[in-house]
């Protein structure tokens, strides 16, 4: 896909199963799904890669499963193994920038390596995150984990924050590298963050979980998922009227099935994904 300029490739970690309580596991053979007995949703792991020509940004990191291990299952998708398809190294990455920093989206960052070490998956990036999403990740841990949806496990972050190559953000608008803009939305964290991407007149918007798959675009109740379910709910609307008017593509972090489009409206004024 193309921005302009920019290049942008999807990247995928593959499809999960996710609980009501927030686990989260590889899709299960058919035989294990038949004696499960708690309902599961779907879901995708999808960061994006962005090469500006002269920067390559990363919207979020994923879980990071196998980057422990020194030979990895071959069916195993992470980052490095998303970025060697593309034909990029660890090393090219410049930039993260989180939308949030629940593990799903975060845990990809660092892993442990065979000395015990925290190392940092991506050796040369300046991660962008808001100081108001770090200080809730904190907080969180004197605080029992919510029942609902995905939670915080920072403790491998500590390294790369100790490494000084996290910035913390404390701003509602900053543009990051030329082009590329975050917005903080909060709603379904404090902190949480969408991506704006605008080169030679067009413009894309990467998500985060405010709207993680297509499912929300027209989910007007509130639900469980969201910190402040009102602000996430009013922060949607925002959003999708702002991309209906930029004639913009939406990036969905969560999809199982169409990761992108350009959202329409359908005759009851609702927005939907433009067909084809």
């Amino acid at each position: 896909m193309e921005i302009g300029n920019f290049r942008l490739e999807q990247l995928s970690e593959g499809i999960f199963e996710v609980s009501s309580a927030g686990s989260i596991r590889k899709v299960m053979d058919h035989h294990e799904k038949e004696t499960q007995k708690e309902t599961l949703t779907r879901v995708g792991l999808d960061p994006v890669l962005i090469d500006t020509g002269s920067t390559r940004v990363l919207l979020d990191a994923g879980l990071g499963i196998g980057l422990d291990r020194s030979e990895p299952d071959p069916d195993t998708s992470n980052i490095v193994t998303n970025l060697d398809i593309f034909g990029y190294r660890p090393e090219d990455i410049d930039v993260v920038i989180l939308s949030h920093l629940h593990y799903d989206h975060a845990a990809g960052l660092s892993f442990t390596a065979g000395t015990g070490d925290v190392t940092a998956t991506l050796p040369n990036a300046r991660i962008y995150v808001q100081k108001r999403e770090w200080d809730s990740a904190i907080q969180s841990l004197a605080t029992p984990p919510d029942a609902h949806g995905m939670g915080y496990e920072p403790d491998d972050l500590y390294r790369l924050m100790a490494d000084g190559r996290f910035v913390l953000l404390d701003d509602e608008l900053k543009e990051i590298v030329p082009g590329i803009t975050v917005i903080r939305t909060g709603g379904h964290t404090p902190g949480h963050q969408v991506t704006r991407i605008r080169q030679n007149n067009r413009t894309a918007y990467f998500c985060g979980d405010l709207i993680p798959n297509e499912v929300y675009l027209n989910r007007f109740a509130v639900g469980k998922i969201d910190t402040d379910q009102v602000k996430a709910r009013k922060a949607r609307m925002l959003l999708m009227q702002q991309a209906w008017r930029d004639k913009a593509t939406l990036l969905f972090y969560h999809s199982v099935y169409r990761k992108a489009g350009m959202i329409v409206r359908d005759k009851n004024r609702g927005f939907v994904l433009k067909k084809g």
